[in-house]
């Protein structure tokens, strides 16, 4: 039986003495998920590292023209930083085979001005026995509050085409031995298996991604994974070695330009398991 328990701090999701992920709403910046477990306990993420501390787990964020909401900084001197402000929660479920919420969001920049979006968030997660696994769903309908037009990253991935990868979207910083630097990890790519060289990935466009490290506290060696699974056509950035990161978003392939009023909509399925 999966439990919710509300805190100042943020949202406990638990599976009797496992918390399988806990959701930090009152980030300055955006709500995430850190810790994510796997039903053996073991944490596969990591939260705002030494190289990359605007990296929070698994995290949701997009860049605008004018707003950056994902580097949580100005990097341009034609940008300000934006923020996710948390504002209620609705629809939630508290016990159950399956528990969660849905929250509102409003994006604007720090200091309140630029609004840039309304959302509605939906998160649930559930424990999967047979796959050894906690099964999230993170769903997100975002409105434009003004015309809007949404950008890549100038530090977005170059493909020998000289198209663009961009790694805005929905995204997860692994845990540091994820990366490729130690034995058994792998990606899966729509059934493919890749034991080295993941960033050739770069650019896929999958239905399903997994992403398998090793876990340095454990002897014999353990292994965890997390899969995204997608309804959408999004693009694939992909990153092992030094910076384990994985993610899906509706600018990897190119900027967007929205109108007032129109709308993204997303909806993943993300598994955490241990193998």
């Amino acid at each position: 039986m999966m439990t919710l328990n509300f805190s100042l701090a943020g949202v406990e999701f638990r599976l009797g003495e496992i918390v399988s992920g806990f959701y930090r709403h009152t980030d300055e910046f955006k709500p995430h998920l850190h810790p994510l477990r796997t039903p053996r306990g073991h944490c596969v993420t990591s939260a705002s590292p030494h190289d990359h501390k605007h990296h929070k787990a698994l995290m949701y964020a997009l860049r605008a023209e004018d707003v950056n909401f994902w580097e949580e900084v100005a990097t341009l001197p034609t940008e300000v930083p934006g923020v996710e402000r948390h504002f209620d929660f609705t629809e939630v479920v508290s016990r159950g085979p399956q528990v969660g919420f849905t929250e509102k969001l409003h994006w604007s920049a720090q200091d309140g001005s630029l609004p840039s979006f309304d959302e509605v968030r939906k998160i649930t997660c559930r424990h999967d026995p047979a796959a050894r696994a906690f099964v999230w769903t993170w769903a997100t309908k975002l409105t434009a509050l003004r015309p809007l037009h949404l950008v890549q990253s100038q530090w977005s991935h170059g493909l020998p085409d000289g198209t663009k990868v961009n790694y805005h979207g929905l995204g997860i910083r692994f845990r540091r031995d994820f990366g490729g630097m130690t034995r058994n990890h792998e990606l899966r790519v729509d059934g493919a298996v890749f034991k080295e060289k993941f960033q050739q990935q770069m650019g896929a466009r999958p239905k399903e991604v997994t992403f398998i490290g090793s876990l340095d506290e454990t002897w014999p060696v353990e292994r965890a994974g997390v899969t995204f699974q997608q309804r959408q056509d999004n693009t694939l950035y992909i990153m092992e070695d030094y910076i384990p990161f994985m993610g899906l978003g509706p600018t990897n392939r190119a900027p967007l330009k929205l109108t007032t009023a129109q709308t993204i909509e997303e909806s993943y399925t993300v598994a955490v398991f241990d193998v």
